[in-house]
């Protein structure tokens, strides 16, 4: 028996042909609410529906008992699509989690490190560092002759000027390589150097390096987006290197004051490109100067009548700079090699081969802060012989 309950101005009519169900307009109904009780007390229940909605058709326990499964089914299927849903959202985050992983690999390996394979490169380290000593030996041919000895060589500028032999008849890597060697052999001298780094911020850079014929020691100042500061120095024995960490105070100026190590100077060069007692960690010789033969030299004329020689050295961004990478990842706390696209050096030393100044503009590109970052330096160095040299006591 089928029971449609109508509500029609307030009346309530039972009716119990159950073809008249097919003209009631049927409204959703809690069947577990109202069809329980409506099988226990079927006209309570009848009251108690036509007061909550103007339309109700309550069913048998049969047609209840169907519409239940269907109902009960309907909330599987709700729940077998909700649980769908889940599945599909964790199917998309592990996709999206690996292609991260994936894009990131990729991106370390094509954009965050070097193109070049600089441990090759860093296998023919001391095969170019020979190549220094080969454009200096040359140089010395053209000035004393093939044979030449240790005195001569110790004379070799007052042996230039008898034979009028100039700056202007040597190659331009000769010339720095004579220069060095004046370098390395003075009683004191001091080296002050003043650049920039333009990148994402700007950073001031002031080296200083000292000899009082004793003690070599050499200070780096890097004030900017990073402050690092750092002093090293050597005994004339070149036995050991002690390093000590500053904190900057301005520009040119830090208190010593952090941490101290001290180091084999084998060890020290590995980690930083050079020792305290060089003018520059490039590697300088006939074969990584790119303009070598083709170079100009240009003659100043002082008026004190004295002369300086200046010319311009392009060097090869690879072979030039095996020493110098590793100075930049140190004093830049890198974790990664510098890779260049381009230096080039002015040059300037008086007529008897003392350097005058070294102007350099680099051009390079970092790993740091997570992307890479194209960076243009620049580094005047100035060279004095004749000053009181006073290193510091540390």
């Amino acid at each position: 028996m089928v029971i449609m309950i109508n509500k029609t101005n307030n009346t309530n009519v039972v009716n119990d042909n159950s073809s008249d169900v097919q003209d009631c307009e049927m409204t959703d109904v809690d069947y577990s609410l109202f069809n329980k009780k409506f099988l226990k007390n079927k006209k309570c229940n009848i009251v108690e529906a036509n007061k909550q909605a103007p339309c109700f058709c309550l069913t048998t326990k049969e047609v209840y008992k169907r519409r239940k499964k269907a109902l009960k089914l309907k909330q599987e299927k709700k729940k077998r699509s909700l649980k769908r849903r889940i599945l599909n959202k964790c199917i998309f985050a592990l996709c999206a989690i690996v292609t991260g992983v994936g894009l990131g690999s990729w991106y370390y390996k094509n954009v965050l490190t070097s193109s070049l394979n600089w441990n090759t490169y860093l296998g023919q380290l001391s095969e170019y560092e020979s190549k220094q000593q080969s454009t200096l030996d040359l140089g010395f041919q053209k000035i004393l002759g093939n044979n030449f000895t240790t005195e001569e060589k110790t004379n070799f500028v007052s042996i230039a000027h008898e034979n009028n032999i100039t700056p202007c008849d040597l190659s331009l890597a000769e010339n720095y390589q004579l220069a060095n060697y004046n370098f390395e052999n003075a009683d004191k001298y001091i080296i002050q150097g003043t650049g920039k780094i333009k990148t994402i911020a700007t950073q001031s850079i002031y080296s200083e390096k000292k000899f009082d014929g004793n003690t070599y020691q050499s200070i780096s100042i890097s004030n900017g987006l990073m402050q690092i500061a750092e002093i090293a120095q050597m005994n004339k024995a070149k036995t050991s290197v002690m390093t000590v960490k500053g904190k900057i105070n301005s520009n040119e100026n830090a208190t010593w004051n952090g941490e101290r190590k001290t180091y084999l100077p084998s060890e020290y060069k590995n980690t930083t490109g050079g020792l305290p007692n060089t003018s520059q960690n490039f590697i300088v010789a006939n074969e990584t100067v790119s303009n070598n033969s083709t170079g100009q030299i240009e003659v100043i004329e002082n008026e004190d009548g004295s002369k300086y020689y200046q010319f311009t050295i392009v060097l090869d961004p690879i072979y030039s700079v095996l020493n110098y990478i590793r100075q930049i990842k140190y004093t830049s706390n890198l974790s990664s090699y510098p890779e260049f696209s381009s230096i080039e050096q002015v040059i300037t030393i008086d007529e008897n081969w003392n350097f005058v100044s070294i102007c350099s503009t680099e051009v390079y590109t970092i790993v740091a802060f997570g992307m890479k970052n194209s960076c243009v330096g620049t580094l005047d160095n100035y060279f004095y012989f004749d000053k009181d040299v006073a290193v510091e006591v540390l």
